[in-house]
């Protein structure tokens, strides 16, 4: 072949390459813009749990700058900082792939997670990173209410972390006449991850297990591995015999995760989600009101209502807690026409909490706890009577049920109350809620808040708390 029409076939061959390359690059980029995740580093790709920090992604961008993968984002998406901190192992079980399958064919599905989880995901994502948690836990409460702080289940659980009556109570959330902890976002968000916690250390730090037993309980949980062992089976979630609900729902979780971590690879756009705070902690020392608020701020009522859902009459209680949250910017004016409000970011550790027999003791665990070791035939309430505790609380000290069977060689702790300050009623036949009341001189509705109670039935060998008042006792 002559040398001219070798250097022409090779000059159209470098020409014709050359545009494939181009094209590939601006498919590519017209596609990263689409789906806002240019440069994203995918931990999976290079066989990490977590994005690989040190790997830096050339952008193009102003200046020609470079951008490195890991927490800050030059876009602030929030999804950015999700991606980083997930931490759980990547299971492989068919239910996980059949649940991200059937979420792959709705083409909405991240859309609609985005915009429902904007108003919140920033308060529990900084929380999240706070306590050094797994951020998949950041998507439950998408599968458990859809963030949506009003949900209420037809089983009564409530709130964006759908906390049953009993287990809100038990992590501290107050549910009155005018508060419902549940649906307080802050509130609900620390004790949710304070409650998964728990049932993590449990379970031996096995996360699975966690969100299963935060689902359909510990002791259902345990009571499934308990059958395993004698089975000679697994103890994993992966091979309980577990409500069918339970068994979907982790799954859900963790396909929902896979989701947010490669949205491209899966056909999906993820909108992103501002990574700054959304919204604002307005606080005050006396009761506020919703609607005097939204004057105030310029704010329409309904957004107010929408945010603070567990203000169940439009203010604070009397007795507080007196903060209320409102879209972020809206504070400073509300400052300037409202004197003595304090404005801050609303963050979970802001939460109010319900005082405890505990901390009314004025004592911490570390202080006084000290262990027993069950023997055949003791029960949770016979092991609180004999140490002058409530059964619920030493339920809670240890993370178990109040209705769990003991092992013998199990250890419990326990946290001796303040003798010098609490009076220990122990219930005899006859007795009443209002009988202990009025004989103490307290109302029914405060033995029933100290005691984490919910309703007026009591049975002898009961031990009520009773905690000092104003007025002294009467006989």
């Amino acid at each position: 072949m002559p040398f001219a029409a070798r250097l022409a076939r090779a000059l159209y061959a470098v020409g014709t390459l050359t545009l494939l390359l181009s094209g590939c690059a601006t498919n590519s980029q017209v596609r990263d813009a689409e789906s806002g995740y240019a440069g994203i580093v995918s931990a999976r790709e290079y066989g990490y749990v977590r994005p690989a920090w040190d790997v830096v992604v050339m952008e193009r961008g102003a200046g020609g700058r470079t951008a490195q993968a890991g927490r800050t984002d030059a876009r602030g998406d929030l999804w950015n900082r999700v991606r980083a901190g997930m931490k759980l192992e990547h299971y492989a079980d068919s239910r996980i792939d059949s649940t991200l399958e059937r979420f792959r064919r709705d083409p909405q599905y991240l859309s609609r997670m985005s915009q429902q989880a904007t108003p919140y995901l920033h308060v529990i994502v900084s929380e999240i990173e706070r306590r050094g948690l797994p951020m998949e836990l950041a998507l439950l409460p998408y599968v458990e209410s859809r963030f949506n702080p009003a949900a209420t289940s037809p089983k009564a659980a409530a709130g964006i972390w759908q906390f049953m009556p009993y287990t809100g109570r038990a992590m501290g959330l107050r549910q009155d006449a005018f508060y419902d902890g549940r649906r307080d976002l802050l509130a609900s968000t620390s004790a949710a991850l304070s409650y998964l916690e728990q049932l993590n250390r449990r379970f031996d730090g096995d996360w699975a297990l966690a969100m299963a037993a935060y689902n359909c309980g510990h002791g259902r949980v345990a009571a499934a591995q308990a059958a395993n062992r004698r089975s000679g089976r697994p103890t994993d979630f992966w091979t309980l015999n577990l409500p069918n609900e339970t068994r979907q729902y982790v799954p859900k979780i963790l396909a929902t995760a896979r989701l947010v971590a490669e949205p491209r690879k899966y056909g999906l756009t993820l909108p992103p989600v501002p990574d700054h705070p959304q919204l604002e902690v307005v606080r005050a020392t006396g009761p506020i009101e919703l609607r005097r608020l939204a004057m105030a701020g310029g704010i329409q009522l309904a957004e107010l209502q929408r945010l603070n859902p567990a203000l169940k009459l439009g203010r604070t209680a009397p007795h507080g807690p007196n903060q209320v949250l409102v879209p972020a910017g809206s504070g400073q004016r509300i400052g300037k026409k409202i004197d003595k409000f304090q404005i801050m970011p609303a963050m979970a550790s802001l939460a109010p909490m319900q005082a405890t027999a505990l901390s009314r003791s004025g004592k911490t665990s570390s202080q006084e706890t000290r262990l027993h070791v069950v023997k055949g035939g003791e029960s949770l309430t016979s092991i609180a009577r004999a140490h002058g505790v409530q059964s619920l609380a030493l339920a809670d000290w240890n993370g178990i049920s109040a209705r769990e069977t003991l092992l013998p060689g199990q250890t419990l702790q326990i946290v001796p109350p303040d003798d010098s300050a609490v009076v220990k009623h122990l219930v005899v036949k006859g007795d009443s809620m209002t009988r202990i009341a009025r004989r103490y001189g307290v109302s029914v509705q405060d033995i029933q808040r100290w005691n984490r109670i919910v309703d007026s039935d009591l049975s002898p060998g009961d031990l009520i708390l009773i905690y000092p008042t104003e007025s002294p006792p009467t006989s």
